[in-house]
């Protein structure tokens, strides 16, 4: 018997590489489910829109990130609220519907998962529109700090990541009953590797021996990864810097241009994090959600440089709270940190083991859900179903 896939729309967008990780996470955990029996499709849908600023919301996200943070953080607190959320979204459905709609009538889904504040409102009142009763389930993706897009009105199901992101759509009065706190979508590959961190370096060409830094911004390489080079190869001499620049093109040519040692290795964007991480022994990161959780996963420790955003802040106490790694805002504090762990004098602070598996196993309880949702089950595997 021919089965007809499950057609699952990812609606994101990329501001910022986590919307897009975090999707791709859940469609590789339907995958290993669902195989060929589950059609996965991802759309930015404040592209889609196509209105004038919104629809570079990526690119006016990566410059702010880079360059004007405090612009990125005047827009969340002056849209912070219910009413507002529900006003913008009213004015942007109203400008842009047809494309919405166009883009929904074309992928036919059977659910439509929002891995992305924004787009709640604009599925719910799409779906309204063209009176389809494809079920919308959102996957919030930030940990502590909550911006209230994400309790916007009209989705089935929120799936939240911890028990503090549950109180707060609650707070926002989304009905319980529709909270779900499933994890964080890590992508399934962090949780299966078995490289020890010799073999990871072997397969990167490193050396094998040295205690390694892995520095990363995130992927828009945000922050002053510059300063903080010079001084961790200034001040932790001797061990092996891996920095990962993302989509900053200037950031890697300026870096590249000034490489003069054989322990600094530089990247831009990467498809292989989870082997960046399994060489390292410790992470220096932004605040961001997916970079904090992938290395929960591999359990390695973890040096917070500060948040990109007040969406990240919270991020920061829930690290250390968890004793997860240590928040150092500045290059210095960073390298003390760093040379205290490696001669073995504050490990203990830390806690190395993941006291909770749920957290970072994420993509497979969202996989599950979602399909359930849409009526797949096993049988299907075996054509026993259509």
């Amino acid at each position: 018997m021919t089965v007809t896939p499950k057609k699952l729309l990812f609606a994101i967008s990329d501001t910022g590489g986590g919307h897009r990780s975090a999707a791709m996470a859940i469609s590789a955990a339907i995958a290993a489910r669902a195989g060929s029996g589950i059609d996965c499709r991802t759309i930015d849908f404040l592209r889609a829109t196509k209105l004038p600023g919104l629809s570079k919301a990526p690119e006016i996200y990566d410059y702010c990130s880079k360059e004007h943070v405090w612009l990125n953080n005047l827009l969340f607190r002056k849209t912070n609220t219910p009413s507002r959320i529900t006003t913008l979204t009213n004015i942007v459905y109203h400008q842009s519907h047809r494309h919405i709609e166009n883009e929904l009538s074309i992928a036919q889904p059977d659910a439509v998962i929002a891995v992305h504040p924004l787009v709640i409102g604009l599925l719910a009142a799409a779906r309204q529109k063209l009176q389809a009763s494809w079920p919308i389930i959102a996957v919030v993706t930030d940990l502590i700090t909550i911006h209230a897009a994400w309790a916007s009105p009209g989705a089935d199901l929120y799936l939240v990541p911890t028990p503090e992101a549950a109180r707060l759509l609650t707070k926002y009065k989304i009905p319980p009953q529709r909270i779900f706190q499933a994890g964080f979508p890590v992508h399934p590959k962090f949780l299966q590797n078995k490289l020890s961190k010799v073999q990871a370096r072997q397969k990167l060409g490193l050396h094998p021996d040295c205690f390694t830094i892995m520095l990363t911004g995130g992927g828009v390489g945000a922050g002053s990864m510059e300063e903080w080079v010079q001084m961790l190869q200034n001040r932790c001499a001797g061990k092996q810097l891996l920095v990962i620049t993302g989509n900053n093109k200037k950031l890697y040519q300026t870096l590249h241009q000034r490489q003069a040692t054989p322990l600094l290795h530089l990247y831009g964007f990467v498809q292989n994090m989870e082997l960046m991480m399994a060489a390292s022994d410790l992470i220096i990161t932004k605040a961001g959600p997916g970079t904090i959780l992938e290395g929960i996963a591999m359990s390695r420790p973890l040096i917070i440089t500060g948040a990109i955003g007040i969406q990240e802040t919270g991020n920061i106490d829930y690290v250390r709270r968890h004793r997860f790694g240590y928040y150092c805002p500045t290059p210095a504090q960073a390298c003390k940190t760093i040379n205290e762990i490696d001669a073995g004098l504050d490990l203990n602070s830390l806690n190395p083991a993941l006291p909770n598996t749920t957290i970072v196993d994420g993509s497979a309880m969202i996989a599950d859900i979602i399909l359930q949702q849409v009526g797949w089950t096993y049988a299907h595997l075996l054509g026993g179903a259509s």
